[in-house]
Formats: structure tokens, C-alpha cells, sequence
């Protein structure tokens, strides 16, 4: 009798072993699964572009765009966003080979093709505005068509006033056009008239003018628009996230109390 109790205590010890391993297996697939899901890496390709980017060498990177990123990272946690920097020149080309997944701040008349892209709603509306030195009465003719005059721009960008072509050779084939590389820059050839007409973006327009103070009188700025932004993100169809998930997490920080601060700063409003 002793004999086949002790029997009967080890079959029931071998038989709890799979049990056992397979709820332990089944736990960590779950785990496993969770965790890669909450580890999702989302590039975000982003170029020199104030105030949504500033990049500088040997200065961490900023912006309203790079405060925004921070948020999303904060606000959930099924991906992590991650940001990759592209020229303006070579942005679409990095899109197209994967080496990013989201341009946010974006327009679809910006060089994409609709039908190759994901687009989520317009979470900011913009514009550029021309500027000019105030250094006599400025006749709002002036800004109506600026083809003739003499002009400060962005390398790269696209600009309603030359049907968004971005080829530097080009553009000064049909303009007398400075390109450079920062719209800080633009404001100071403006105030040394080595240009006549400077195009700004108005949100670095207004935080620039906030931060110094002393330009306010010494510019015009125009009541027009170059162009006006209907800001989207763009995602890659390939992408591990949806134009649709991807709205979601921004809306979540927009419509977020913690995060007014960010449109307070840079004296925006978002659409929600």
C-alpha cells in the first residue's frame, strides 16, 4: 500500500510539468508580444525648419515639431517615435528608400504623390508672409508681385510664388533669388537691403520678433500669404503605423491640458 501511494504521488507530480511549462510558455509569448508592441520605433524624418525644427551643429535639437515629438512619446505607449534629420533636397528620397516613416508639418503640394502616401487631417493651419525693410513708405502693390524684386528665401523649400519648384538653378534662371540656409538670415538681408523681399514663415516670424524686440519697427510685413499651411503628417504605406493612429496620438497631446504649454509658446492654434 505504501508502495503504490508513493506511485501515486509521483505520476501526479510528473503530470503537473506540462501543465506547468505550458502556461509559463503561454505567459511569456504574451509578455513578449506586449512588449514589442509597446517597443514599436516610428521615424520621423525632420529638416532644418524653425520653428517646428531647429538644427544646429553642437546644439541639441528643438522646435515646436521636436516638443510635439516628446509629448507623443509621453502621451502613450504603443510606439516610439524617433526622429531622423533630412535635407530639404534629399527628404523625399530618404521617404521613398524606408529611412523614415512620418514627415509631420508637412503638405501634400510639397512634392508627394497622393496616392503613395497616408495623410492624416490638418492639425495646424500657417502661412509665409513677405517682409521688407521699413525704410520708407512701403506701397502695398509691393508685396502683390514680388517676381521683379529681389529675393530672400530658404534653400529647398517650396514656394507658392515660384509654383513650388525647388530646383536652386532654376529658380534663379526665372528670379533674382538668394537662397540660404536659415530665416534668421533672410531677416538680416531684409534689414541690410541686400534683399528686397524676404519670405517667412509667420510662426518664426512672430517668436522672432517676441525674442527681439527692437526689429518690430524696422520691417513691413505683408497682409498676404506667399502660401498658406494646411499642416498633415505623411506615413509611409509601409509603415508600422496608420495615418489614422498616428492623428490619434497627435490629437491626444493637442487636446491635452499638460501640453497647452506647447502652442502658448510658439503662439500657435491647433486644429482639433
Amino acid at each position: 500500500m505504501p508502495l503504490k501511494n508513493n506511485a501515486t504521488k509521483y505520476d501526479s507530480g510528473k503530470k503537473s510539468i506540462p501543465l506547468f511549462l505550458s502556461i509559463t510558455i503561454f505567459m511569456v509569448f504574451i509578455f513578449g508580444a506586449s512588449v514589442q508592441a509597446k517597443t514599436s520605433t516610428i521615424k520621423i524624418g525632420i529638416s532644418d525648419f524653425p520653428p517646428f525644427y531647429t538644427i544646429q551643429q553642437n546644439h541639441p535639437l528643438s522646435g515646436l515639431g521636436i516638443n510635439l515629438i516628446n509629448a507623443m512619446n509621453e502621451i502613450q505607449s504603443d510606439y516610439r517615435f524617433e526622429v531622423v534629420e533630412a535635407s530639404p533636397r534629399r527628404r523625399h528620397d530618404m521617404f521613398k528608400k524606408g529611412l523614415y516613416d512620418i514627415s509631420l508639418f508637412d503638405h501634400l503640394s510639397w512634392g508627394w504623390t497622393p496616392e503613395d502616401v497616408m495623410v492624416t487631417r490638418v492639425f495646424l493651419r500657417g502661412g509665409e508672409r513677405y517682409i521688407t525693410a521699413r525704410n520708407k513708405e512701403v506701397a502695398p502693390a509691393l508685396f502683390k508681385d514680388i517676381s521683379s524684386r529681389k529675393i530672400g528665401a530658404i534653400l529647398g523649400y517650396h514656394y507658392n510664388f515660384a509654383n513650388f519648384e525647388t530646383d536652386p538653378e532654376k529658380l534663379k534662371k526665372r528670379f533674382d533669388i538668394n537662397l540660404v540656409t536659415y530665416q534668421e538670415q533672410i531677416i538680416k538681408q531684409v534689414l541690410s537691403h541686400r534683399v528686397e523681399i524676404g519670405i517667412i514663415t509667420e510662426t518664426f516670424l512672430k517668436k522672432y520678433l517676441k525674442e527681439n524686440i527692437e526689429v518690430r519697427d524696422r520691417i513691413v510685413i505683408s497682409e498676404n500669404y506667399d502660401q498658406e499651411y494646411n499642416f498633415v503628417g505623411i506615413v509611409r504605406k509601409e509603415a508600422a503605423i496608420t495615418a489614422t493612429e498616428l492623428e490619434n496620438i497627435i490629437l491626444s497631446v493637442i487636446n491635452s491640458p499638460k501640453y497647452q504649454w506647447i502652442a502658448d509658446e510658439y503662439g500657435i492654434k491647433w486644429q482639433n
